[in-house]
């Protein structure tokens, strides 16, 4: 039997990533989230949902840029800390010793522990109540050579992403199929 409950966002698992943006003075700034997904394939377009009082709302706002810095495993200390304190209260690069590197069409810097970057352009805001939507087109991938396979695409079980699901950090685990495997099709 199934039990009816409120409505909450339930949805699960979500990627975790880590968002870089500039603030007003231009300095680089880290922020963990976990409301984040594709949303379009052509052109390549991501949504991320922001509370507006978070740091990064207005830099990302009046900018129209930002960085979505997908971590492994191995930033996962990096990703509960800048998921935890605000750029207000500290220097969240020189806490967790995670370092930038110049994107190639945006201003906000990559991470360059983080395996996989997208460089994003806001293409519209959306007001949802506590979060905004921020939808944004993906103008460049940078992916780590190490994580591809021998067919040209990432290798999850070398990218080893991170998921969320309600208060807590979950590893991928393995791949299962690939997709329309009932139909005896291979999707690639």
């Amino acid at each position: 039997m199934k039990i009816q409950q409120r409505p909450y966002p339930v949805l699960y698992p979500v990627p975790v990533v880590l968002v870089s943006s500039l603030d007003a003075d231009g300095a680089a700034n880290i922020s963990t989230m976990a409301w984040v997904g594709t949303v379009a394939s052509a052109p390549p377009q991501v949504a991320v949902a922001i509370r507006p009082h978070r740091y990064c709302y207005e830099s990302i706002k009046e900018r129209g840029e930002f960085v979505v810095n997908i971590p492994s495993e191995a930033q996962l200390a990096a990703v509960d800390y800048c998921g935890s304190v605000s750029k207000t209260e500290a220097d969240k690069l020189q806490a967790t010793g995670l370092t930038t590197t110049a994107a190639v069409e945006v201003q906000p810097p990559l991470i360059v522990e983080c395996p996989v970057n997208l460089e994003c352009r806001v293409r519209q805001v959306i007001s949802l109540g506590s979060h905004d939507l921020f939808i944004a087109e993906i103008a460049v991938v940078h992916v780590d050579d190490s994580l591809l396979d021998d067919e040209g695409f990432i290798d999850f079980t070398k990218a080893r992403p991170i998921a969320y699901l309600g208060n807590e950090y979950w590893s991928v685990g393995q791949r299962l199929q690939r997709a329309a495997f009932t139909l005896g099709r291979t999707i690639v």
